[in-house]
């Protein structure tokens, strides 16, 4: 269907009460993402997990996708100025109403609604999932921003998404965000008013460690 997205899915449950829509980063695709739901799950949950791959497969790697592209007319996103920003807004904005979309097709689905589901986003996932959040007339369940950044500072925060619990972690010796992002990023969730926690975790890199899955089940137990 046009304007929506695929990817794995995994349940026990014949009858979930939840719903966790999964993003993965830059250069991974949803097959290899699912597998986290295993270690994450627990069973009173009664959650349904999807994982969803970004719309764009790179270029010369055809088992990576893309939420969007690093480099803009051949400038890295670090150094992209106005006329970038523009294009890469664009591009979040198409694929935030393609999850969107997805989502309310698979909680129609499901028989749930919005405050039944969760998302994740790890790395440039987790810039689409705060992106989406923005954009719902609707609380989610809760959000999980993993290793990742907020790259758009300019909008006003959405009333919905502000009551939306919200769990943002980056690893201290994360080579490909730098800690800074984490800094910024809990700035603005500080600002803006947000319903969130934050953790550092000193040791970790560009991942999503067993103690990060641990207190992000935490949360999701104390919202689900």
């Amino acid at each position: 269907m046009k304007n929506i997205l695929t990817g794995p899915s995994i349940s026990k449950h014949d009858n979930p009460k939840k719903l966790m829509i999964m993003l993965h980063g830059y250069g991974d695709n949803a097959a290899n993402f699912i597998h986290l739901a295993e270690p994450l799950d627990l069973d009173d949950w009664g959650m349904h997990y999807v994982a969803l791959n970004a719309p764009d497969i790179i270029p010369g790697n055809p088992m990576g996708y893309q939420w969007f592209d690093l480099y803009i007319n051949g400038v890295y996103i670090s150094d992209a100025g106005p006329k970038e920003y523009e294009v890469i807004d664009k591009k979040i904005t198409e694929n935030v109403n393609q999850i969107s979309n997805t989502i309310s097709l698979i909680l129609d689905n499901l028989r749930l609604e919005m405050k039944d589901c969760f998302v994740m986003g790890f790395s440039q996932g987790g810039i689409m999932a705060f992106e989406l959040g923005r954009s719902l007339t609707k609380n989610l369940g809760g959000m999980g921003i993993i290793s990742s950044r907020i790259i758009k500072k300019d909008k006003e925060p959405n009333n919905f998404f502000q009551q939306t619990p919200i769990f943002i972690s980056h690893g201290g010796k994360d080579d490909v965000l730098p800690l800074s992002n984490f800094n910024q990023s809990r700035d603005i969730l500080k600002k803006d008013k947000y319903n969130y926690e934050d953790h550092l975790l000193e040791k970790d890199t560009h991942t999503i460690s067993p103690d990060t899955i641990k207190l992000f089940q935490n949360f999701i137990k104390k919202h689900i």
